[in-house]
């Protein structure tokens, strides 16, 4: 089963990058633009890893950090 990557960044482009070549690599990827969305995801679909932009709106990458390490 291929591993699964949650990537988060609130800009579409980047997203849309960082998932086709994830996806070309083998890898399912998992989209969140805000840090909300990606909390939901890591909880729902437990992925190996995790690409986050640090900048986010509303709850930012640091925060996000912190509850997925707890």
């Amino acid at each position: 089963m291929p591993k699964k990557v949650l990537v988060v960044d609130d800009e579409r482009n980047i997203v849309k990058l960082v998932r086709d070549y994830l996806e070309r690599a083998g890898f399912v990827a998992l989209l969140a633009e805000n840090g909300q969305q990606a909390l939901h995801l890591f909880r729902a679909e437990k992925p190996a890893l995790i690409i986050l932009d640090l900048g986010l709106p509303e709850l930012d990458g640091l925060e996000v950090t912190r509850i997925v390490r707890r």
